[in-house]
């Protein structure tokens, strides 16, 4: 079937999913890297010589010491174990992606009493997360879906739906277009019966009541997500004398993230008794951000390093198809809105939060070398910089905080063989972390230098456990959801 296309432009704040889970999904990002990085935890903000390491502090570039090219696979795996309503439901995933690539070009200086004794140009990409996602949850609720139609739909003349009756699929693109997104779910709401005017007799009614009478329901809700952000850096570096790096990352970000859901709902009660409602969403984003940063060598040993992440500014464009079937006690025939039409939103604007960064690191000789790295990001500094969404920069001063992330990676080196172990701790960003626990990670690794290539190995293992949100319901019952994801890395560094 040919889709129907059509641009849906809305009056107010009435886009679909501007909310705080997509302000945390701009402004977070995984530990992900060459199989090195990762293997260590992340933690090389004072070491550098690495490709990957630049991403955390752009000094990182200065420490080479010859021309570099690195390119990076990797093989995740999620497991996601659902609680809800007395049920469980446990799903798996797999992804097999292009996770970083890069190079780095060192320039030594032909005169002695020149400010830098060199100067490095670097050129990267690297995947800052990976949406590919899926979890199911079936259970009993007392709550009914319903309630997310009357709420969209108090407000709305009964006479206006009325007139969409004759032609719905119509009616549901002039209620986007002319209307607004709240209006648009209380008809078809109202147009599948799950939804009735709490006086039917006045066409100038705005109030409405539920047709779902059961005292209970059986739901199912089914959430798949695919897609991935990522940056583009372009890095300069430089050495002064033989002791400090300075650093400066162009960053180039881009997200595309489409997030499908099913909630099925049935009870036994009169009115209506089964409700399937899907929704397809996708969000493209880009956005520009900059970084600061500098290594100092405090002896040969000791290393300290600093790093300031300026906020990302992004545009955000957002699209969605919906589908709503539903069936009535005593009716053979289901209400059916399919309307086959792509909403497209107005585009708007997301500022996410900065971050400042403090590593340090002792390295032992040649044999080996440990690194711990400190950062802080204050969430409530998220913000929808386009006009009109004063609600949800409210909501993100309320229930967001700041968070701390902890780093620490140790290597261990026989003759070209190299040992590397690390563990990570994300603190979770809301003030409740009964909506999002900390984020724990622990990595193995192994590296072999065989002169101009380098192969290096890891496996990373991530444990979190969050409240599940039933997109699009109003459902305040949540689901218990506890993520583990195992990575598996694979690293090619070539001598340029």
């Amino acid at each position: 079937m040919k889709r129907f296309i059509i641009l849906v432009l809305f009056i107010g704040t009435s886009g679909f999913s501007q909310d705080i889970t997509d302000a945390l999904r701009f402004s977070t990002q995984e530990v992900n890297g060459t199989a090195r990085y990762t293997a260590m935890g992340g933690a090389f903000g004072a070491l550098g010589g690495d490709i990957s390491a630049i991403n955390i502090n752009p000094a990182s570039s200065a420490v080479f010491l010859n021309n570099k090219f690195s390119g990076s696979l990797d093989l995740t795996s999620v497991n996601n174990d659902a609680f809800y309503g007395g049920g469980f439901n446990s799903t798996s995933s797999s992804n097999f992606d292009l996770n970083q690539l890069g190079a780095v070009f060192v320039f030594e200086a032909n005169n002695q009493d020149a400010l830098f004794k060199k100067l490095t140009l670097g050129f990267s990409y690297n995947r800052t997360n990976n949406y590919d996602n899926e979890y199911f949850v079936n259970g009993d609720n007392i709550e009914t879906i319903a309630d997310y139609f009357i709420n969209r739909a108090d407000g709305t003349a009964l006479n206006t739906f009325d007139q969409g009756l004759s032609n719905p699929i119509g009616a549901y693109r002039d209620f986007g277009r002319r209307q607004n997104f709240a209006a648009q779910q209380g008809f078809i709401g109202y147009n599948t019966f799950i939804i009735d005017a709490a006086n039917p007799d006045n066409p100038n009614n705005t109030s409405y009541v539920s047709n779902v009478f059961g005292t209970s329901s059986n739901q199912n809700y089914s959430e798949t997500t695919r897609g991935s952000s990522g940056k583009y850096t372009i890095n300069g570096g430089g050495m002064i004398g033989d002791r400090l790096h300075l650093g400066l990352n162009l960053n180039f970000h881009f997200s595309e993230y489409r997030r499908e859901t099913l909630f099925d709902e049935f009870n036994s009660g009169p009115g209506v008794n089964e409700i399937f409602f899907d929704n397809d969403l996708r969000i493209r984003g880009s956005g520009f951000s900059f970084q600061l940063g500098g290594i100092a060598k405090i002896t040969e040993e000791w290393r300290l390093g600093f790093t300031y992440d300026s906020p990302t500014w992004m545009s955000i464009s957002e699209e969605l198809i919906q589908r709503l079937e539903t069936v009535r006690a005593g009716v053979n025939t289901p209400a059916i809105l399919d309307p086959d039409i792509l909403n497209i939103y107005p585009d708007y604007n997301f500022k996410t939060p900065g971050r400042l960064s403090l590593s340090t690191a002792y390295v032992f000789g040649g044999s080996g070398l440990i690194s711990f790295d400190y950062s802080y990001k204050d969430f409530s500094a998220m913000e929808f910089t386009s006009r009109g969404f004063g609600f949800q920069n409210d909501e993100i001063s309320n229930l967001m905080s700041g968070a701390s992330t902890f780093n620490l990676g140790g290597e261990y080196r026989i003759q070209n063989t190299s040992l590397r172990a690390g563990y990570f701790i994300q603190e979770s960003p809301y003030s409740d972390e009964n909506f999002l626990g900390d984020t724990t990670g622990y990595s193995f690794g192994l590296g072999f230098n065989f002169g101009n290539a380098i192969l290096d190995f890891s496996y990373q293992r991530v444990d979190q456990d969050r409240q599940g949100i039933l997109y699009f319901t109003d459902i305040t019952q949540e689901a218990d959801i506890q993520s583990f994801m195992n990575n598996y890395m694979v690293t090619l560094t070539l001598n340029l």
